[in-house]
């Protein structure tokens, strides 16, 4: 996959000569592109699975807009235990033994280390798996009363399934999953209840401004298949197709790659009607955007809905 990213990046290049570019793909892709990205000096803006590898060191014309798993995981997650008065409980983990995993993983142990709290357990699990009795089953005899999650879609909806069948009594948080509907739908009545840790309300939450925004501009040009098609990384591409059109149009007529970088550097306070927390860069800073937002399922309306306003990531 980086090698086909790669040729497709030079592809677009060579061939298209695009002057900047959004969206670059998983972290593993972008971490492939960046040698050419920092020769080619191309404005960049990764609005997907951001990695502290992407900006800790800092590239010149990369700009990162959303928070790592570990800072969303680890922000929600002592959010969600002090309002919630959730010290006395008893904490487990379930992740994927993977890059995504130890990010996941990363922001748990912060948490509890922050809170002074200790883990009660820890358990692994292989990339594809589908089976998680083995696993629920250990959390479970651990005595956890709250479990972090952390798969992505079918592996999160799995999860939650065995823990409803188990009849535990626990609080489950789980790290953002790619397609919040496709969770509900395969979890059911099991997803009920559940926390997210998201840095973006769901794209259903039409009382946002910036995604009322969005939604009428997809209706106005796309098809209604393709409006329902729609997911946080629809919200985080609009946001960051914003950021890149402030900074062009700050440039004028003075349209260099060089004047892109340098506005998108100045960035100070930008909003995006509540799609994100607003955005700020600056000297040798490229990340921004890190303010996660907890969510929770309401699986008998279908739907997830805000459990907190933008936290601190701090």
């Amino acid at each position: 996959m980086p090698q086909r990213t790669v040729q497709g990046l030079k592809k677009l290049i060579d061939v298209e000569q695009i002057f900047a570019l959004i969206g670059t793909s998983g972290s593993s892709q972008l971490l492939a592109m960046l040698p050419i990205i920092d020769e080619q000096k191309i404005p960049a803006i990764n609005h997907i699975a951001v990695n502290s590898a992407h900006f800790n060191p800092p590239h010149k014309t990369l700009f990162n807009i959303g928070a790592t798993y570990c800072q969303q995981v680890s922000a929600s997650m002592k959010h969600l235990v002090t309002s919630q008065k959730l010290q006395g409980s008893k904490f487990g983990l379930i992740f994927q033994e993977d890059d995504y995993g130890t990010d996941v993983k990363c922001g748990y142990e912060q948490a509890l280390k922050e809170l002074g709290l200790k883990s009660s357990i820890e358990v692994a699990y292989k990339r594809g798996a589908k089976d998680f009795s083995a696993e629920v089953l250990s959390v479970q005899r651990a005595g956890a009363t709250f479990v972090l999650t952390g798969g992505i879609i079918t592996e999160t909806a799995a999860m939650l399934k065995e823990i409803a069948k188990n009849q535990m009594q626990a609080v489950r948080l789980a790290a953002h999953p790619s397609h919040l509907p496709a969770v509900l739908a395969l979890a059911g009545p099991a997803a009920d209840g559940v926390y997210v840790a998201e840095y973006v309300p769901p794209v259903t939450d039409t009382q946002t401004q910036g995604i009322g925004k969005l939604t009428a501009l997809t209706y106005k040009y796309f098809s209604a298949n393709e409006v329902k098609d729609m997911n946080r990384y629809s919200l985080t591409a609009y946001v960051g197709v914003q950021l890149l059109e402030s900074a062009l149009n700050a440039c004028a007529k003075n349209l260099t790659r060089a004047c892109v970088v340098e506005k998108l550097e100045q960035t100070n306070n930008f909003t995006s009607d509540g799609i994100m927390a607003p955005l700020t860069f600056g000297p040798n800073i490229r990340q921004s955007g890190t303010r996660p937002i907890l969510l929770k399922a309401n699986a008998s309306a279908g739907k997830f809905e805000r459990a907190s306003e933008f936290l601190s990531s701090k």
